[in-house]
């Protein structure tokens, strides 16, 4: 004799058929991940910004200012696209959109070095991206610092001093500089291991509130106590395992396909990240489900959770320090899970750094965790008490 399933596999059954079914949660759930995930991935494909476009103004038209010239021209970062006649097309030029930086390099400018003079290279940078900017800063500095140091280190050399000694006045403090993490400024290694479980959240709450609001505005709330035999347990972890099971496949797939197609590396413990990843799916599940048992309405619920989930990219941390924020924003950022799962998932994936310093943040999210389970099995256990109750008086 067949042995009759326990009322939560039986509720799980249930859920997995209404996933099947319908198929606006079906590709919400398992189709729209992929698409998403594969193209911001190729978007940020080819990682590092290469070839900006600049335009040179050569007024000095000498030896030095052509080095300079070349310098520019053998950077992997910049591509000499313009060569300008005044300051001033360049300046056109750049408020056009043609290009993203320009350099002019003054009349007099190697007769200004050789006699030791003060010379100028005027830069003119776009900042309005910030990573551009910076990178093109970082090059115009290195190009300008090489110059300015071999023309002074040859006229050191011209008044018979040794090469030690010429180098000890022309660079006597020596820069060691050590770039532990994104040391090329790669897009694709900054944005895409942040933004796509950032995606997946805003999937997991637009889908998650669905699951149990459903079965009120549907009228199949009695139908589930039936199928779950009237227990909170079956009821609530029979609609939620499907869910996370789903989700959890979802997370393993950014590790274990997303990042190797696209080259990223994770730097610290594999089994660490798939941890706290499927640590951030449950918490998000766990507050859609919570937002979902407490609002009945599918399209309130589904506000409440895009409320809850747009802002937080912008409060992560990631484009702005949460500790430079206004304390009011700072404490905001606070308010939702990604904040503290964004920075443990940086320390283990970019940093390698140990478990206990991801402590605090694990600890943080576990509010989140704890607290929408609490809430939703209240929830949904009032609302078990009560139609139990109006059952009861409907038999009576």
């Amino acid at each position: 004799m067949p042995q009759t399933p326990s009322p939560l596999v039986r509720v799980m059954k249930r859920e997995f058929r209404r996933i099947t079914e319908r198929s606006t949660l079906y590709m919400l759930s398992i189709g729209l991940p992929i698409v998403l995930f594969v193209l911001l991935a190729v978007i940020y494909k080819n990682g590092i910004v290469h070839d900006l476009p600049v335009a040179v103004c050569d007024d000095d038209r000498s030896e030095l200012s052509r080095l300079i010239v070349r310098s520019v021209e053998g950077t992997t970062s910049m591509n000499v696209v313009m060569y300008a006649n005044s300051m001033d097309e360049i300046e056109e030029a750049m408020r056009s959109g043609r290009i993203q930086a320009g350099f002019y390099i003054p009349r007099r400018f190697e007769a200004d070095v050789k006699g030791g003079a003060y010379a100028t290279v005027t830069v003119v940078k776009n900042t309005f991206n910030l990573i551009i900017g910076n990178m093109i800063l970082k090059d115009a500095s290195t190009i300008l610092k090489t110059v300015s140091g071999g023309a002074m280190l040859k006229k050191l050399r011209s008044k018979g001093m040794s090469e030690k000694q010429a180098m000890n006045i022309v660079n006597p403090i020596h820069l060691d500089t050590q770039v532990l993490y994104n040391s090329n400024y790669s897009y694709l290694n900054y944005l895409i291991p942040p933004m796509l479980p950032m995606v997946l959240q805003m999937i997991i709450m637009v889908a998650g509130v669905l699951v149990m609001s459903s079965e009120f505005t549907h009228g199949t709330f009695n139908e589930l106590l039936d199928t779950g035999g009237d227990s909170l347990f079956a009821v609530f972890f029979g609609k939620a395992l499907p869910h996370f099971g789903m989700h959890s496949a979802t997370a393993l797939g950014i590790v274990g396909i997303i990042f190797p197609l696209f080259g990223i590396e994770i730097t610290g413990s594999v089994i660490a990240v798939i941890a706290l990843l499927v640590y951030f799916v449950a918490a998000s599940l766990f507050l859609a489900l919570a937002i979902s048992s407490l609002m009945h309405d599918q399209q309130k619920a589904t506000e409440v959770a895009l409320f809850l989930v747009t802002p937080a990219f912008l409060f992560s941390g990631l484009t702005f320090p949460v500790w430079a924020m206004p304390k009011i924003s700072a404490w905001y950022a606070q308010t939702m899970p990604f904040t503290p799962f964004l920075t443990a998932f940086l320390k283990l994936y970019q940093m390698d750094a140990p478990l206990k310093y991801v402590l605090p943040e694990v600890l943080h999210l576990s509010v989140f965790f704890f607290g929408s389970l609490a809430v939703a099995l209240v929830a949904i256990r009032l609302q078990i008490v009560r139609h139990i109750a109006e059952r009861k008086g409907s038999a009576a």
